[in-house]
């Protein structure tokens, strides 16, 4: 019993390998299209501040603009006052110079706080500009590693595959289709090692009889509980194969 056994765990184990290569290399797109978002949204955010800086330099002239016209009309002001014949209309004028003056003032404290509105957001989109920079140097570095290592695992694989295909051949036809049946409906795993009277897959403690046979290693045998194919790991034949990698 034991060559047929010991080809179907390195059938299995194989098996194994090949499934944590396809899983590692399928991860590799996900992880770079993350490592994509997180660049995008830190572009978008640099954009989204540099939208908020433009509009306010636009407000900011729009307010100079209005500085400027509101100077223009003091100093025609100051002239009219110069002209006026009348009392009445000398405090007129002087109170259109003041209100004038009122405007500017107003104005010219909405331009000191778009100038230090202004000075915050171009350290904002400094700080965002490095953070984009970053982002873009770890995809490419991350990207290229992922991609890198998705490559190695095409290879692995193919050299399982490979070993695979010259294994079965040698496995009686038979035990194969027993071996490939109890491995679709049991998550993908045939055989379980068992250590201590105990099966390593579900767990369960085998009847003391069950184990004393399979110590002998005579014929295949089944866990009673999963119905998985077992086999002693305390048999050379089987020690090495059951060692964890």
């Amino acid at each position: 019993m034991q060559e047929p056994l010991q080809l179907l765990i390195e059938l299995q184990e194989i098996e194994r390998k090949i499934k944590i290569l396809a899983e590692d290399k399928a991860r590799a797109p996900k992880e770079i299209a993350a490592l994509e978002e997180k660049k995008r949204e830190a572009e978008t955010r640099l954009e989204e501040k540099k939208v908020v800086l433009e509009s306010a330099m636009k407000s900011r002239r729009d307010l100079e603009r209005e500085v400027e016209d509101l100077e223009g009309r003091k100093a025609k002001s100051k002239q009219k006052l110069l002209e006026v014949k009348s009392n009445k209309e000398y405090q007129a004028t002087l109170k259109e110079i003041d209100d004038i003056g009122e405007l500017v003032r107003g104005r010219e404290d909405k331009i000191i706080e778009q100038m230090e509105s202004a000075d915050a957001l171009d350290s904002q989109i400094r700080e965002h500009k490095l953070l984009v920079a970053e982002a873009i140097k770890k995809l490419e570095e991350e990207g290229a590693q992922l991609e890198k290592e998705a490559k190695k695992a095409d290879s692995l694989m193919l050299i399982l595959e490979e070993q695979m295909e010259q294994l079965k051949p040698k496995i009686p036809s038979d035990l194969l289709k027993k071996y490939q049946f109890l491995r679709d409906k049991r998550a993908g795993v045939a055989l379980a090692p068992v250590q201590s009277g105990t099966c390593g897959v579900c767990h369960m403690s085998l009847p003391p009889q069950l184990f004393i046979d399979l110590q002998r290693n005579e014929t295949m045998m089944n866990c009673p509980n999963c119905l998985r194919i077992i086999y002693w790991t305390g048999h050379e034949a089987y020690k090495q194969s059951s060692q964890p990698e």
